[in-house]
């Protein structure tokens, strides 16, 4: 981590560290069962007595709706958000910049972000999600925007990986010079939203 933290204060990278959301649980027939259990809290003190800046920490990967692999109901995700918040407000307690709480990370479920949203109050920043469907993104982050507009948070919607194709498209097609007009075209309707 300490060379990484070198690279990343070189390059001025704005760091966010992603935790593993699946420590602890339990996998059964396609779900995450139990609460999430980890250690984060001795890295993230770490992290602090290096005094390493991170603007943010998102909390698993692709773990929504019916994720990819497995899932994590959206109850038991804010609940664990919820024990991530408290762990960073104690670790960080006293100092200037608080790091952003980020999540879930994955792919836009209507009613399992409606619930998450809803469940885990106050104790999210940023809700993100991934967007990779071969077409514009505005009404998949329209209705991420429009849960968040309707609830109590105040956490803003992100896109935290979005591409044309899933699992790397095609060689000579997804990476090819025209295929980064998509990338514009998501880049332009997301920021009009």
């Amino acid at each position: 981590m300490d060379e990484l933290n070198s690279f990343f204060q070189n390059a001025g990278a704005n760091v966010i560290f992603g935790l593993n959301a699946l420590a602890g649980r339990t996998i059964q027939s396609g779900s995450a069962i139990g609460p999430w259990n980890f250690n984060a809290e001795s890295f993230i003190r770490y992290t602090v007595r290096k005094n390493y800046s991170i603007a943010g920490w998102e909390f698993g990967n692709e773990l929504c709706g019916s994720g990819v692999g497995t899932s994590v109901s959206a109850n038991q995700y804010a609940s664990d958000i919820a024990a991530l918040r408290n762990i960073i407000h104690d670790v960080y307690r006293g100092i200037r910049h608080m790091p952003l709480v980020i999540s879930p990370g994955g792919f836009y479920d209507a009613n399992w972000f409606q619930e998450f949203v809803n469940k885990s109050g106050k104790s999210v920043d940023v809700v993100s999600h991934h967007t990779y469907n071969l077409g514009p993104v505005a009404s998949t982050f329209s209705g991420l925007k429009n849960i968040l507009q309707k609830s109590a948070t105040k956490a803003k919607a992100w896109v935290g990986e979005a591409g044309g194709a899933y699992n790397s498209g095609h060689h000579l097609v997804s990476d090819a010079f025209v295929y980064s007009f998509w990338y514009l075209d998501s880049a332009w309707n997301v920021s009009c939203l």
